[in-house]
């Protein structure tokens, strides 16, 4: 089956705007048997208070008053396109290691409507408060990698937040796929991201705790598309790494606009074929 497993819509504050309608029109014209619609979830007023730059805030996620309208169009559409493609529903989930009840209870609430879902961490602790990882170059550098000390531990740091997400007990209904493993590298040649044997040993010891708690992995083709990137999440080596391993993936566009749907597909069938 061809599959897009991450995808986002209208309701996101950083997307295109273009009605999720466009975006599954655009997954059927190329092919596609089953889109997941799998949107940021809004996250408690208690942890926006401590998120910085105060401008990236309300580019994050919808409020949490639109929730239900967004479960009850997400759920319209999927019965309106049942004929033609497969819909499935459900979010994309914020790791927030300080706000775990928040969430559960949040899965708990909604849980019942979604069939599927991601883990994803966006967020780590740096300079004034909490900051995205991926909402701005130079903000990641002078607010992350400053404030751990360089490259390597900014990374470590994004790694060891992935750990505690995957250990994350978040309730019965807590998604098993984790969304862009590798999301630190996005702004990897503006920081100047390299490898090193340490990360290597880190991300190996992920890859062994998604394969002893039987979770599968996103295998995002956004950052093939990103300016200081140009590589998937996970990058090559760590995909080849991970289906040696029996770990399973799934592809995602991470798509916020119609043009994303489906990008870097071809690259993933590629990826899936040579071990």
């Amino acid at each position: 089956m061809k599959i897009d497993g991450h995808t986002h819509s209208h309701f996101c504050p950083h997307g295109s705007g273009e009605h999720v309608e466009k975006l599954i029109e655009r997954a059927i014209e190329l092919g596609f048997d089953e889109y997941h619609i799998t949107e940021h979830p809004p996250l408690p007023e208690s942890f926006l208070k401590d998120l910085v730059p105060l401008e990236a805030v309300p580019t994050i996620t919808f409020h949490e008053n639109e929730t239900d309208d967004y479960i009850k169009e997400m759920l319209y559409v999927k019965n309106k396109y049942k004929d033609k493609i497969t819909i499935k529903v459900g979010f994309e989930i914020d790791f927030l290691p300080d706000h775990t009840q928040w969430t559960k209870q949040f899965l708990n609430d909604y849980g019942k409507y979604c069939d599927t879902g991601l883990v994803s961490v966006h967020f780590l602790k740096g300079i004034s408060g909490w900051r995205c990882v991926d909402y701005d170059a130079k903000d990641t550098a002078e607010g992350l990698v400053s404030y751990y000390g360089n490259p390597e531990k900014f990374q470590l740091s994004y790694y060891d937040m992935v750990i505690e997400s995957i250990n994350a007990d978040l309730g019965i209904n807590k998604p098993t796929r984790i969304g862009h493993m590798t999301l630190c590298n996005k702004f990897k040649t503006f920081i100047g991201i390299e490898t090193s044997t340490v990360i290597d040993e880190k991300v190996d010891g992920i890859l062994k705790l998604i394969k002893n708690k039987q979770y599968s992995l996103d295998y995002n083709t956004a950052g093939l598309f990103k300016p200081y990137c140009g590589e998937t999440y996970p990058l090559n080596n760590i995909v080849q790494k991970a289906i040696k391993m029996g770990i399973p993936f799934m592809y995602g566009s991470d798509a916020h606009g119609v043009e994303d749907v489906g990008r870097g597909y071809d690259v993933f069938q590629s990826s899936m074929k040579h071990v």
